[in-house]
């Protein structure tokens, strides 16, 4: 792919969506888009303040509620528990004393290579995400639900606290499909077993959408989840006495790793974005 264009550099929000090689990036690859008009309102006088704090990184909108109410959150010096209050601009707002500055929300898709962490607040540790989009990003971002570091494939990456809640809880039927290789062929009475459910021997109610063998080798399976369970396709196949040899995820909340090569990552569309907060 060493003709391939840039990422929006900019980042602009269109349907041309170009992946960036983290070894083939240059300095100026990371410029960021200007805000658009409804993302330059933040701090006009009609955002509310829990929205600010949720957009400034701090936390989701309901916990900003909690935070508001304890008294944690002071405007100009002031502290305020007011849950409708309005931001201004030029107000100073403070979490635990610490002034917040806000930041345009942030979408950024990777296809996570293996044996790389999926964490981003210590870009200077080897092998993590972060590493790999920290002259690309400037922004403080952070992984949508749990990777393991032997996973590969599909991770967002995002600043908007309220998404990250959304797309990780477990009210929320999130897809993710799974290319995954086995020690050993997996035995077609298990098929069965995982499309109707169980409770394994710890009590889990374990159960998959979808499981199909992927080509003609019975070790390679294909399995659609929505559980948000920590380590759950572990939790279904070595529940089973099988043991994970590869793992892949091709799919998550209708975002794919389509043009992009391993340690490739863009921003999100504006359409993807859209698609995601309709979820659920």
């Amino acid at each position: 792919m060493a003709n391939q264009k840039k990422t929006g550099g900019s980042n602009k929000r269109n349907h041309e969506v170009a992946p960036v090689k983290y070894k083939k990036r240059r300095s100026g690859d990371g410029k960021r888009k200007r805000l658009t008009s409804k993302e330059a309102n933040i701090g006009d006088g009609k955002t509310r303040l829990n929205k600010y704090l949720a957009q400034a990184g701090v936390c989701s909108r309901r916990e900003a509620d909690l935070l508001i109410e304890l008294g944690s959150v002071t405007v100009n010096g002031k502290i305020i528990v007011e849950m409708g209050y309005k931001v201004n601009p030029g107000d100073v707002v403070k979490y635990e004393g610490q002034t917040l500055s806000h930041e345009e929300p942030v979408y950024i898709l990777i296809n996570k290579p293996k044996e790389f962490h999926a964490i981003t607040d210590d870009p200077s540790k080897a092998k993590s995400v972060g590493s790999l989009i920290k002259n690309f990003c400037k922004t403080q971002v952070y992984p949508v639900g749990k990777m393991e570091r032997a996973s590969t494939g599909v991770l967002l990456l995002t600043n908007d606290h309220d998404m990250i809640v959304k797309l990780t809880h477990p009210k929320h039927d999130v897809k993710k499909i799974f290319q995954i290789e086995l020690d050993k062929p997996f035995r077609r009475e298990d098929f069965d077993k995982l499309t109707a459910g169980y409770r394994n021997e710890h009590g889990i109610f374990i159960k998959v959408k979808e499981i199909a063998y992927l080509g003609t080798g019975k070790n390679q399976i294909g399995v659609e989840i929505d559980s948000q369970l920590n380590r759950i396709t572990e939790k279904i196949f070595e529940g089973l006495g099988y043991s994970i040899k590869k793992q892949d995820r091709v799919y998550f909340a209708g975002l794919t790793k389509k043009n992009l090569s391993r340690s490739e990552f863009r921003y999100l569309t504006e359409e993807e974005v859209k698609s995601l907060k309709m979820l659920g």
